[in-house]
């Protein structure tokens, strides 16, 4: 079963344009200048039909061929000057929505560098991406061909109505005798297609998350032999999501059907009155102007063909506002790792400690339960025990990666979250067991931590780690890392990780020892590229083997997320406790 997404309250679609209204406050300016466009380009519109009533007026019926060649050089520089506004004024329109989207993607992304690495923990990487990316493209387009463009259709609206009162009151509140019928009907299309993308954008979120979890599992998927199994869940989310878009797609048919339908009743309504009112006489010479009654009626086919596009409209606005509330809920979510109004300084000259700390997953079980440990400048500490522990925690807590959820974690008797989160994070590096790599170069990954970082000071950095020859292999450092380095090996992505930690130079290194799946001669180089990288710092290191234990200043047991034993090697074997049964296990089996 999937994870559910982040919720926040339903807001109404005044609330969300408001809000989105928030997000074009760098481009209002080329918004302005759009809606301006609207006035010359509706009043283009308007004129045509009674130019063309004129042109049947004066020139045919009037057997006037100067008066038709006239009105028809007036209809085509109308033509010719509606194209170029229309041009320029949708060209304006989708350069705001680009610029907007921008925008919007770049602070969400923004925002979710913020959040915790709790949040992540429960939110498929897909879904993430849907927000970013289908979500902000859907509210760019409200904003180059949607809201903005329905300002023009409200005043092409006006404008018609008041031409066709001006050509003729009664025919005029003839044809429009369907509008009352027309506003209810589109209200309930509105309100039915609101939902019916709601459930289309969760569908389409859940599609792109089972998606992208397959393609990260595929070396599972075919070392099980499970490819019929992976191509029936993603079939099941593939149906759900067709399931949800054939609502939106009947909406969406249905309502330029019903507007269509309305269209074509008021011209029978409005040539049946045409009639009445020239057998009654109503009119001059009791005869209806010919030129009258053909402007009226292409007035009338204008004056429905922008609630006819509101089909379209209506289904892009509705989308757009779902994912704008998709976003808004994303945008509300809790960042807890926040940087305090009044930040305290980040030094590190005495010691880090943790007094007292509890830390939980979610809702899950106590991983740490009380965990006090004082760790001095300088000092080297190794965290052992078995798995589950807590000892992998301790490497997540100390750049606050999570915040305890009881305690406190100190650096020189300061919380740590009085502290500025990146300057925290300059004081102390991390190396966990899950070597990443980003896309790039291998320069771009080693200097990641210090992005001013010399080509010189990172090969000496890389030689220090035995990680000299990997980079030369690999191109040297301008050679292509591919995604999550998998044109390297295991071996190869952690020599470079601990150089990138090098490369960064903090005080305090936490490190998470993993050399379990490497070969003796990797082991033996990583763990001289270790002793560079924690020589003169502080370091704590959840330590897996006996050698790395043992050239640790202090070992510290952790049994059931507690401090069990502390001591050094010699007086915790002296004590003949868990310690030294565990050291006893590992010697059995080498």
């Amino acid at each position: 079963m999937s994870t559910p997404e982040p919720t926040a309250p339903k807001l109404t679609d005044a609330r969300l344009m408001a809000l989105l209204w928030r997000e074009l406050t760098p481009h209002r300016a080329l918004l302005m200048l759009g809606v301006v466009l609207y006035v010359p380009l509706t009043l283009v519109s308007v004129l045509q039909p009674l130019v063309i009533g004129f042109a049947i007026d004066d020139g045919y019926r009037a057997a006037n061929m100067g008066a038709v060649l006239q009105w028809s050089g007036v209809f085509m520089g109308l033509v010719v000057l509606r194209a170029v506004v229309e041009g320029g004024q949708g060209l304006l329109m989708q350069l705001l929505g680009q610029r907007a989207v921008r925008t919007l993607r770049t602070r969400l992304f923004a925002k979710l560098q913020r959040l915790p690495m709790a949040f992540f923990d429960t939110q498929p990487l897909g879904r993430l991406m849907t927000r970013v990316t289908n979500d902000t493209e859907s509210v760019a387009e409200l904003f180059s061909s949607g809201a903005v463009s329905l300002v023009g259709d409200v005043l092409f609206l006006t404008g018609t109505i008041v031409m066709l009162f001006i050509v003729d009151v009664k025919l005029s509140l003839a044809s429009l005798v369907v509008l009352p019928a027309l506003v209810v009907g589109l209200q309930w299309f509105r309100r039915r297609a609101r939902d019916a993308f709601a459930r289309v954008r969760t569908a389409v979120s859940a599609l792109n998350a089972t998606l992208q979890e397959q393609l990260s599992g595929m070396s599972i998927v075919q070392l099980f032999a499970r490819l019929s199994t992976a191509e029936a869940k993603l079939e099941r989310e593939n149906i759900a999501y067709t399931s949800a878009n054939k609502e939106a797609i009947f909406l969406d048919a249905g309502i330029y059907a019903f507007v269509d339908a309305a269209s074509t009743i008021a011209v029978a309504i409005t040539l049946t009155a045409a009639s009445i009112i020239g057998v009654a006489g109503v009119t001059i010479d009791g005869v209806l102007s010919l030129g009258v009654l053909v402007a009226f009626i292409d007035a009338l086919g204008r004056f429905f063909m922008p609630i006819r596009e509101l089909s379209n409209k209506t289904t892009m606005i509705q989308s757009a506002l779902v994912a704008a509330d998709r976003i808004v809920s994303l945008d509300t979510e809790p960042e807890t790792i926040l940087a305090p109004t009044s930040p305290r300084p980040a030094v590190f000259e005495h010691a880090l400690r943790f007094n007292d700390v509890s830390f939980r997953y979610g809702d899950g079980p106590p991983v740490l339960k009380g965990l006090s440990l004082t760790v001095k400048k300088g000092e080297r500490v190794a965290l052992v025990g078995h798995t589950g522990t807590g000892k992998s925690t301790v490497v997540k807590l100390v750049p606050r990666l999570y915040d305890v959820t009881g305690g406190q974690i100190t650096i020189d008797d300061v919380d740590i979250r009085e502290m500025d989160p990146r300057a925290l994070r300059r004081l102390t590096t991390a190396v966990p067991q899950e070597t990443f790599l980003f896309q790039g170069t291998i320069q771009e990954n080693l200097c990641f931590g210090a992005p001013d970082a010399s080509p010189e000071r990172l090969m000496q950095a890389a030689k220090a780690c035995c990680a000299d020859d990997v980079i030369e292999r690999h191109g040297g450092l301008a050679g292509r890392v591919n995604e999550r380095g998998q044109n390297l090996s295991l071996g190869e992505r952690q020599l470079l990780a601990l150089t990138r930690a090098l490369v960064a130079n903090p005080p305090i290194v936490i490190l998470d020892e993993a050399t379990a799946s490497v070969d003796r001669e990797t082991e033996r180089r990583l763990q001289k590229a270790q002793e560079e990288l924690i020589a003169g710092r502080t370091a704590v290191i959840v330590a897996h083997r006996l050698s790395t234990i043992e050239r640790c200043d202090r070992i510290v047991l952790m049994h059931d997320g507690r401090v069990l034993e502390e001591g050094t090697h010699a007086e915790l074997m002296g004590h003949n406790g868990r310690y030294a049964a565990l050291v006893e296990l590992q010697r059995s089996t080498i």
